[in-house]
């Protein structure tokens, strides 16, 4: 038999009126219903208006249901990294921003958390010293330090520069391989490529459930119309730079989602 697959979070046809809506729209979210598996890394992307934020708040358990149910699974815990690296950082230095997260940790436990999320600095670092990227590391490691199964990451990554998103792109997906959940709120196409599934929403619905393959390039494996342009996003540099070799008649032995990914495809391309 295979292992059980347990359940983190599940939304039954969850609904988030407004208070004075519109006729044409009276709900930001509306009957969404879904189930995120534990181990699993999921990416929500929409644009502006299409109930992405709202549908992120439900999910770290910040905003009220108008109809539904939100329901996590015994013995599982959301801790939310936010968008702006300082707004969840109350402490002076990093020891005292732990402290914070939960008491009577060791000076050990913390070296190791840190060591975990790849923050290479003292205990006893002053905040103010830290990078943005720094600071998003250490958000991460109070989550772990809380005992998060699953975090949820609200567009954690779009106020910092390309190597600190990176750097916390490489510490969750560390994560990911040793059984955390993510939950990876974002609008960079390129971020998606870790995911193993993406949610699309459009007015309040998801009108996308699938990997992140048929994301960017349809169903089938060679349909070059997924839902990432029906959706008007542009695809990152990988789908496109893939599109104009087979728009040249040049096939790669599979379709790559990452730069290595693609590099590797090339590679194998030489006799």
């Amino acid at each position: 038999m295979g292992q059980e697959i347990r359940q983190v979070i599940s939304l039954e046809k969850a609904t988030v009126r407004y208070l004075h809506g519109s006729p044409e729209r009276s709900a930001a979210v509306e009957g969404i219903s879904l189930h995120i598996h534990e181990g699993t890394w999921t990416a929500i992307v929409g644009d502006n208006g299409s109930g992405k934020s709202t549908l992120t708040r439900i999910l770290s358990g910040m905003s009220p249901l108008s109809e539904g149910r939100r329901i996590v699974a015994d013995g599982q815990t959301v801790h939310m990294v936010m968008q702006n690296p300082e707004t969840q950082i109350l402490g002076e230095t990093v020891y005292e921003e732990m402290q914070l997260c939960t008491s009577g940790l060791s000076v050990a436990d913390i070296t190791g958390t840190l060591n975990q999320v790849g923050l290479a600095v003292p205990y006893d670092t002053p905040i103010k010293q830290l990078s943005g990227g720094q600071k998003q590391l250490l958000n991460i490691a109070c989550c772990l330090a809380a005992g998060a199964s699953c975090i949820l990451f609200d567009e954690a990554t779009s106020m910092l520069d390309p190597a600190s998103r990176q750097t916390v792109l490489t510490a969750t997906a560390k994560l990911h391989r040793l059984g955390r959940t993510i939950l990876w709120v974002t609008h960079r196409m390129e971020e998606l490529c870790c995911a193993d599934r993406i949610l699309a929403l459009s007015e309040g619905r998801i009108i996308f459930d699938g990997t992140c393959k048929a994301f960017f390039y349809g169903e089938e494996d060679r349909d070059q119309t997924g839902a990432c342009d029906r959706l008007g996003f542009e695809p990152p540099y990988v789908v496109r730079a893939t599109r104009a070799l087979q728009a040249r008649g040049i096939r790669l032995p599979f379709l790559p989602l990452s730069p290595s990914q693609l590099s590797e495809a090339v590679i194998r391309l030489v006799p």
